[in-house]
């Protein structure tokens, strides 16, 4: 099972936490556990992965650079402050909501160029379903990337928890080649959920013998929507210090919290971003990032503010901004620099 070059290994799960007996949906077999076959849902870990050495993430603060132009379909293209850490060899693991699957990838496509079929993909394709923002005749907003066949694509073979409710199949996805992405879906931050992802990382961890080399958490939105909202910054807390009592020498970073740029009323179909700048969400996020600022500096963790990148987003058609979720050039933008 040693890669060679740019040999790839992909898994597609979906799973139930109480036996981890796995539903594949696009796999490619791999080795069993020597504990029971029901461990199979896991790869193996490539050998050569470096153990204990830096990605290089930022430490707590924005994430500095500026949009420039760039090659077709955007016509434009996030430049870091500095270089992209090398991350050859590393083990890179995504928890979280859609924001974090979208980041992730955004990642897998850099490696490999594109998702493969049936996987999420970050980017709005000219002339399917994910049609631009417009107005209808009674002057609602409107947009298809709530459509089924927009979902299929930023969604892929994916499961949420269906609005949390559902702890056992989520997604789970793991690609290799050089670099070893995993991603491990997770919404809300109750002890419910806490305890469901922390059980899959722990049983990553055990499979692979070794923590993963960086943590990108993307959490926090789900309950600013359905939780009280004196409960958001102290679950917040509470996750990032559980990932930090599991994962003690694992960099770790919470992805940040911004608005989208907001599209004028007056404007049909060729301002691409959607969502209200201004809404209840947009005013929890005002608060979720001071939170977010705390809670990591309180678990040696770094926070990654996108405001910088988010705020000035050029008006892109296959790289809109909707709801906080950045596709395309965004997302590309916020995993520069790993």
């Amino acid at each position: 099972l040693r890669p060679r070059g740019l040999t790839r290994r992909l898994a597609l799960w979906v799973y139930p936490i109480e036996s981890m007996a796995s539903q594949r949906l696009a796999p490619r077999r791999t080795r069993r556990s020597s504990t029971s076959g029901a461990d199979e849902w896991l790869l193996p870990t490539p050998d050569g992965l470096l153990r204990g050495a830096s990605v290089g993430l930022r430490s707590t603060g924005r994430l500095r650079g500026r949009w420039v132009p760039g090659p077709p379909p955007d016509g434009w293209r996030w430049e870091p402050a500095r270089a992209q850490a090398d991350v050859a060899g590393r083990w890179l693991l995504f928890i979280g909501d859609s924001r974090g699957r979208i980041a992730y990838a955004a990642a897998v496509a850099r490696d490999a160029g594109e998702t493969p079929p049936s996987w999420p993909v970050h980017r709005v394709a000219a002339g399917d379903e994910c049609e631009p923002h417009g107005w209808d005749a009674d002057g609602n907003e409107r947009w298809g990337y709530y459509s089924a066949g927009c979902m299929s694509r930023w969604k892929g073979g994916c499961l949420d928890d269906h609005r949390g409710r559902n702890v056992r199949k989520v997604c789970a996805l793991d690609y290799v080649s050089k670099t070893r992405y995993t991603f491990v879906w997770h919404s809300l931050n109750t002890k419910l959920h806490m305890r469901s992802m922390l059980s899959r990382v722990h049983k990553l961890v055990s499979e692979a013998s070794a923590p993963p080399d960086a943590v990108f958490l993307s959490t926090g939105l789900w309950d600013m929507q359905m939780a009280s909202a004196h409960l958001v910054c102290p679950r917040m807390h509470l996750v990032l210090q559980a990932l930090r009592a599991e994962l003690p020498r694992t960099q770790i970073a919470l992805l940040g919290f911004a608005p989208c740029p907001e599209c004028p009323l007056d404007h049909d179909r060729s301002c691409y971003h959607w969502g209200r700048r201004r809404s209840k969400l947009t005013d929890l996020m005002a608060g979720g990032e001071a939170c977010g600022l705390n809670a990591t500096r309180a678990a040696d963790a770094s926070y990654l503010d996108v405001g910088k990148i988010t705020g000035s987003l050029p008006n892109m058609r296959s790289s809109p901004c909707g709801t906080v979720h950045l596709f395309g050039a965004g997302s590309e933008g916020v995993i520069s620099q790993w």
